[in-house]
């Protein structure tokens, strides 16, 4: 019997709820969060926003320099530094119409939406995900359980967003082993970065989609005396079940040909029968025909019928009757046996054109506040989310039936549902002393509190609550005018206790440190950059008497692990005639298992798994190559990467063949060696007439392969020669344009059909191949400081069904159907980071 505890089915509807902090008390055993608190702090900060709001508009000091800013269609990305990072500004992001930071992301070469369902997404960089891709938060890891679990989102406010850098290939130097496959820094503007040109700023926006809900979203920034800046900011999204074009599952979960792991992972009930073909057999088993009753050697009718003309009974050799309905001189390949489908049923009713269980309702709030001066900057930011929201999937569970007689239980399938709560607190600062060595020294902080739930409809089934702690200091170095450095330092505590019968992680605690240094000695046309880091990381579960373990390994021991990691990076660039570069890259990076690759043991109800993990993993190491080149000519810019990564001790999620009750395969962690390898190419250009008239286009295209190199008898039948959900390769383009008031964008992405495919024990299949057209036109007004943005934007326009090969989910739900969305932006000028100031 399992134990389950009703939770509210919705969200709390208020808008900007003004919930926050809640305090962590520190134990023997590590961080345990309280129940949640509802705070009145932030009631005192918006009185004092305002109030300096309304000093600010009496001083009335009208900004009268207007920013022109060309559009790039990279929107696909600016590449930036020594071209492995990609740059993403405001505007950029807000062409990209998204609710998960995979989504918003997935135009970018390289980089795929590691999506499941409509509600959760993170980035897939060059085939990886998860705990490879390191998500930051202004520069510092954010407690992220998207790794342990892909329905849960990464904790951010997307209308809260100032740039999002992504590093593609290893950026394990700066970031540590988590970033063994890149890594994704998202900056918001909870903490001032700079001063209010004006004394105020100000956003409102508000949107309305046919097929994405509703959403709000506010932002204030106002100077506070000679130094200070107050941020305070909050948004609110909702909609129901999801529109598609067609049905929700993929016509391979109808097929009678499916194979019953397949099925599975499609959520339906395959009604076989198997038929003997009993002309086939010459003889009937006389140790059979003795014994077929007696319950000690559990036979059936099926093991009657044999090739042997003889049996051994009591030590002798029996002959065996001939069977009357052997028909002789038949067709050597006859299969023995025949299987008939007589009907294939879905574990619970899905509806033609609607996504199951595809719902969310999500809302944030977030302030902050920066003392800034000319050579010092110290920031503080609070950031309270929550959200409700469903996965496309169902579960088994069991329900009591009352009767006269005494209560029995009856399995049923409910949704699947993710009920999350976070709280994290930010400080930042900078300082700039005075000297040609030393130009600058960075001290950060995050403490963050997480409350993540699978729900089963309404019934709570696992919960877990995690605390986080991580610091960070950087120097920059000026040793001389053609030599400079970053060095630094990091260090995080994360803590997870669960709650529930059937969760499938032990209450575990892991510390990880880590001390780099990155150089660069550039003597033009030539810069190389080379790094190092040393991580410690340590794993340990805590005692946990309520934690009941699966069948299967289920974390053997559960014994503590510590972990020594090295990185190493270097890399050569060469300038052509300031027109053109090629680069050679070489990394050596190291990760450590994460607690659920070490500790799983139980059914993962997000994702149908009973998931089992192994103590005894030894950490996983990459060496990778990338050569790259381009031109950059007037307005055009174009880029060629090609990249190979050799891993050791690749950890991946096998199958086991194996299936439990209610639709969990059966998988555990393993290890093996793994090649990816792939091709990235970009263009764009660029042509302007005048100051409020340029058009900009863009086109990419890409390709990855993760290939098994290993020798592993049972990786290659699991499987196969490939990973399977291996992302597609693609090609697409882009076009954003600015004609005076208007201004307008558009993006179209092809997805190929998978030729690489991977096994689920069976081979699996390839997904049709398909295409995405998104768009955005608006229309800009201003009066006198204000500007009124009105715009309209659709996605998925052609209204196709897309299932990505790298989701998990595809054979339940494909990406949502046709949505066109209207909406109006109110704003002030808005504060920028590059303004004189030093950013965090």
């Amino acid at each position: 019997m399992t134990k389950v505890i009703i939770e509210n089915y919705y969200c709390n509807n208020i808008a900007f709820d003004v919930f926050f902090f809640i305090f962590a008390t520190q134990t023997g055993t590590g961080y345990i969060m309280s129940h949640h608190q509802r705070q009145l702090f932030l009631a005192a900060l918006g009185l004092l926003a305002t109030a300096n709001t309304v000093q600010a508009q009496r001083r009335s000091a009208v900004d009268t320099l207007r920013n022109i800013t060309l559009p790039t269609a990279e929107a696909i990305g600016i590449v930036s530094g020594n071209e492995r990072k990609t740059r993403l500004d405001r505007n950029q992001l807000e062409r990209v119409q998204a609710q998960t930071l995979g989504e918003k992301l997935s135009h970018i070469s390289g980089v795929q939406n590691a999506s499941f369902g409509p509600n959760s997404g993170v980035p897939m960089i060059r085939s990886l995900s998860g705990s490879r891709v390191s998500v930051l938060s202004n520069g510092l890891s954010i407690n992220d359980l998207s790794g342990i679990s892909p329905n849960l989102n990464p904790n951010f406010d997307m209308d809260n967003l100032r740039e999002i850098e992504v590093y593609k290939g290893a950026t394990s130097v700066l970031f540590g082993g988590k970033a063994i496959g890149g890594a994704v820094n998202v900056k918001d503007n909870t903490i001032p970065a700079v001063r209010v040109q004006g004394g105020i700023s100000a956003q409102a926006k508000a949107e309305l989609g046919t097929n994405s809900g509703n959403s709000q979203s506010l932002a204030f920034d106002t100077n506070v005396g000679k130094y200070g800046v107050v941020h305070i900011g909050g948004m609110r999204l909702a909609h129901g079940n999801l529109k598609i074009p067609g049905n929700t599952k993929a016509p391979i979960a109808y097929d009678p040909k499916i194979d019953h792991l397949t099925a599975d992972m499609a959520q339906v009930n395959v009604d076989r029968e198997t038929i003997r073909n009993l002309t086939l057999y010459p003889y009937l088993s006389q140790f059979v025909i003795d014994n077929l009753n007696d319950p000690r050697w559990g036979l059936s009718e099926a093991d009657l019928y044999t090739f042997e003309d003889y049996s051994f009974i009591n030590g002798e050799k029996v002959p065996n009757p001939r069977n009357n309905k052997y028909v002789a001189g038949q067709d050597p390949n006859t299969p023995l046996y025949t299987e008939v489908v007589h009907g294939i049923t879905d574990y619970a009713p899905v509806q033609r054109g609607v996504m199951p269980n595809s719902h969310a309702a999500k809302q944030a709030i977030n302030a902050g506040a920066s003392y800034i001066r000319d050579n010092f900057q110290v920031g503080l930011g609070l950031y309270a989310l929550e959200s409700y929201y469903g996965i496309p999937g169902f579960a088994q569970r069991n329900k009591p039936v009352h009767s006269h007689t005494p209560t029995t239980w009856t399995p049923i399938y409910e949704p699947i549902n993710t009920r999350s709560y976070a709280y994290a607190w930010q400080l930042e600062s900078a300082y700039q002393p005075k000297t040609r060595l030393i130009p600058e020294v960075k001290l950060q902080y995050r403490g963050e509190l997480s409350d993540d739930r699978e729900l089963l409809g309404r019934y709570r089934v696992n919960k877990f609550a995690s605390a986080r702690h991580a610091v960070r200091s950087e120097i920059t170095q000026q040793f001389s005018r053609f030599w400079s450095a970053v060095s630094g330092v990091d260090f995080s505590i994360a803590a997870i206790e669960g709650e529930g019968e059937r969760r499938y992680i032990p209450n575990n605690l892991s510390r990880e440190g880590g001390v780099f240094t990155l150089q660069t000695i550039a003597f033009k046309p030539v810069a190389v950059h080379v790094g190092y880091r040393h991580d410690w990381v340590a794993r340990r579960t805590l005692s946990d008497p309520t934690y009941q373990r699966s069948r299967g390994l289920a974390g053997g021991n559960l014994s503590d692990r510590d972990f020594k990691l090295n990185h190493f990076s270097g890399d050569i660039n060469y300038s052509i005639a300031g027109m053109g570069y090629v680069q050679a890259t070489y990394t050596h990076a190291e990760r450590a298992p994460g607690v659920n690759e070490l500790y799983a043991g139980n059914d993962h109800f997000a994702i149908l798994v009973e998931e089992n993990g192994d103590d005894r993993l030894a950490k996983e190491s990459a060496n990778a190559y990338e050569l790259s080149g381009g031109i950059n000519y007037g307005g055009l810019k174009l880029s060629a990467t090609h990249y190979r990564s050799f891993f050791t001790n690749y950890l991946y999620l096998a199958h086991t063949g194996l299936s439990r009750a209610g639709g969990f395969l059966v998988k555990e962690w393993r290890a093996s060696d793994t090649e990816i390898r792939g091709w990235e190419l970009m263009g764009s250009y660029t042509y302007a007439w005048s100051t409020d008239g340029h058009v900009a286009f863009n086109a990419f295209a890409d390709l990855v392969k993760n290939r098994n190199t290993s020798d592993d008898s049972m990786r290659k039948w699991a499987e196969g020669d490939f990973m399977p959900n291996l992302p597609t390769s693609r090609y697409g383009w882009a076009v954003a344009f600015r004609y005076k008031k208007f201004a307008g964008n558009a993006n179209f992405d092809r997805y190929l059909k998978q030729r690489y495919l991977g096994k689920n024990i069976n081979l699996e299949p390839a997904m049709p191949s398909y295409s995405l057209l998104a768009a955005q036109l608006g229309y800009q007004v201003r009066i006198k400081r204000y500007e009124m943005r009105y715009f309209i934007s659709g996605n998925n326009l052609l209204n196709v069904e897309a299932r990505p090969q790298n989701s998990i989910l595809k054979y339940l739900a494909p990406l949502p159907g046709r949505n066109i969305s209207i909406g109006v932006k109110l704003s002030t000028p808005y504060p920028a980071s590059s303004a004189g100031a030093a950013p965090y």
